[in-house]
């Protein structure tokens, strides 16, 4: 029997996610596809990574006690209803190995983050793709997903705001079908992990609706809220119930000493940080999007995130050329071609500070001149 016989076919028909990010060695380059926090991160990382430095002799804390209440006391919810894992990745893998069987339907929108089908495949599930209308700015219709889960459906998968898209749903859409999906004996995943730094985080987030909904789970990050994706914690929120089970089955050890004490004074001191970062962000998001208008001479719609999803129709280019244009600029945007149809005509690139997005417009402008010249 050969090596490939012996492999569960359906590792045999995975192939990687791809990501943005990918920046190694080109220090040079700007960054604008990858949506963390644009101020960086906070001042003082290297001095919570130095004193959690000190203590490496012993076995981490299995049960993350100290984070786990850190997390607790920004959220306002028990311990008991918290998970940590070695980024939101792990969490997303974890949740289908619990959740998921072989031959369950598995609902998600398309285009969508491309880790919750791999894990899902991964598990054996049979994914149901809900396309999202390209004449409707790619937004989710709840009564679009009911209609999905058949009998057979085990899970849905929201991304809010989406990711490539940059649209988002209200707390009430959310729970609307959080409600249905309950009714049908459906789990719903739910990732906020682009929500922090937004400034409708406090009126959009469904993690104070945990405990009372027990077919919801939620994801968050420090990667995108702090900057930091070069440490791996992620956090998400359920029911008792549902955490119980996820703890069970997830790595032992899954997050170092240094993680968890780095991750557990960010959580406590650094809320301003982030804070910070949202404010920043309203107006730079809306002086942006005019000078992508004034330089491209078109209409750019105000993303409901902080990062957009824009239209490659009026350069005339797909998404892997303009990524190429912008990058012998210095400037890295995200080639959407790997979300699949209709996104190898779009571009996804994130706000930043003022100077930077300075230095995005100015890549920008010669990339629209270039195009002229030819």
């Amino acid at each position: 029997m050969s090596i490939e016989q012996r492999v569960r076919p359906e590792v045999r028909a995975m192939a990687r996610p791809r990501h943005g990010g990918d920046v190694w060695g080109r220090l040079q380059v700007r960054d604008f596809s990858s949506n963390v926090n644009p101020l960086g991160a906070p001042e003082r990382l290297g001095e919570y990574i130095a004193e959690a430095a000190r203590d490496m002799e012993n076995y981490p804390d299995d049960s993350c006690a100290e984070l786990k209440d850190a997390i607790s006391s920004r959220y306002g919810v028990p311990p008991s209803n918290i998970v940590v894992g070695a980024g939101s990745a792990e969490l997303i893998r974890l949740f289908p190995e619990v959740f998921v069987r072989p031959g369950d339907r598995v609902v998600m929108p398309r285009p969508t983050f491309s880790e919750y089908g791999f894990a899902c495949r991964l598990m054996g599930a049979e994914m149901v793709d809900l396309p999202l209308p390209e004449d409707d700015a790619f937004r989710l219709d709840i009564g679009s997903m009911v209609s999905m889960m058949l009998p057979g459906t085990r899970a849905v998968y929201v991304c809010n705001p989406n990711n490539p898209t940059a649209r988002m749903l209200s707390r009430k859409e959310v729970l609307e079908l959080v409600a249905e999906a309950r009714r049908r004996d459906v789990m719903v995943f739910l990732d906020e992990t682009l929500l922090e730094l937004s400034e409708r985080d406090a009126d959009v987030t469904c993690v104070p609706e945990v405990e009372s909904n027990d077919n919801l789970f939620i994801i968050r990050s420090f990667t995108k809220s702090f900057a930091m994706p070069g440490i791996r914690v992620g956090y998400g929120f359920g029911s008792r119930e549902v955490i119980r089970y996820m703890d069970a089955a997830r790595l032992s050890w899954n997050l170092g000493t240094l993680e968890q004490r780095v991750a557990t004074r960010l959580m406590a001191e650094e809320q301003e940080h982030v804070r910070r970062a949202v404010s920043m962000l309203v107006g730079e998001k809306d002086r942006m999007r005019s000078g992508i208008a004034r330089i491209t001479g078109t209409k750019v719609a105000l993303p409901d995130s902080y990062f957009f999803f824009h239209s490659l129709e009026e350069l005339g280019m797909t998404s892997c050329q303009f990524r190429d244009a912008m990058l012998r600029h210095n400037v890295l945007v995200r080639d959407c071609s790997s979300f699949g149809p209709p996104c190898h005509g779009y571009s996804r690139f994130c706000v930043k500070t003022r100077p930077k997005d300075d230095e995005f417009l100015g890549a920008l402008q010669l990339v629209v001149e270039e195009i002229g010249g030819r």
